[in-house]
């Protein structure tokens, strides 16, 4: 709900592409050998499940940038990369590893579920389970096709501008977006936090309830928009915020 990953660019992939969960093995005297074999082609594919995304979203180039505004081989743009903690790597997407990519995704994935790739993660098989567990792979990545041409963005939760009424992610916490935090946590929308919408949005995020936003209160809204972690609530953090709320 915050951070709009997705990244969209698909791109159709022929069936030899795709990966086989089970192994056909012929008799019944061998029964217990296929499933073995099954489960452990099954592994495999849980295991690249990011490859597979990669594949949909830009053709398995994990170093793509055409200049449409999302780069890598899972199409971050600039703005979740960074609101995740891709900035310790590289500006965008595209000047990191493939690791690296993997993680930020990973980031994104615990936060937004599968969603952020609303097209892709289904194509892919991609869920929270595979997902979080499917980094390390050191199998080869598909054979990067061609790059896609620039074109109009796909539907998808990064793609989609945003809509009318939608917070404007700039990084200052107005009357309009404290009424989103107030719709957030179930209190009564007026665009001033008192107390007890400070209380229900510490209960949100899970930390003390004491009504005072401070170190400990604003640490734990980071976690939860993806914002770095230095309990100071600064424009970078209300930009997070911003773009979190517009992706509820």
């Amino acid at each position: 709900m915050f951070y709009s990953p997705k990244h969209s660019m698909v791109e159709k992939s022929s069936p030899a592409r795709r990966r086989i969960a089970g192994v056909a093995v012929a008799g019944a005297s061998v029964a217990l050998g296929s499933m073995a074999t099954a489960q452990s082609a099954s592994a495999s594919t849980n295991a690249n499940v990011w490859d597979a995304v990669a594949a949909c979203e830009s053709g398995g180039n994990w170093s793509i940038n055409t200049g449409n505004g999302f780069y890598g081989g899972l199409q971050f743009t600039s703005q979740t990369w960074q609101g995740f903690g891709g900035g310790k790597y590289a500006s965008n997407a595209h000047q990191a590893t493939k690791a690296q990519q993997i993680e930020i995704a990973q980031k994104v994935l615990q936060t937004q579920g599968p969603g952020a790739w609303p097209v892709c993660s289904q194509k892919a098989g991609l869920t929270k389970a595979n997902g979080m567990t499917g980094g390390g792979s050191t199998a080869p990545a598909p054979a990067p096709q061609a790059a896609p041409a620039p074109q109009a963005p796909s539907r998808s939760e990064v793609r989609t501008p945003a809509a009318a009424g939608a917070l404007a992610v700039d990084g200052i916490r107005g009357p309009k977006t404290n009424a989103g935090i107030e719709s957030w946590v179930g209190a009564t929308q007026d665009g001033a936090l008192s107390a007890t919408d400070v209380k229900a949005l510490q209960a949100k995020v899970g930390t003390v309830q004491d009504g005072i936003i401070g170190p400990k209160t604003t640490t734990a809204l980071q976690s939860v928009v993806g914002a770095h972690q230095d309990g100071i609530w600064g424009p970078q953090t209300t930009k997070a915020l911003q773009t979190y709320l517009n992706g509820l």
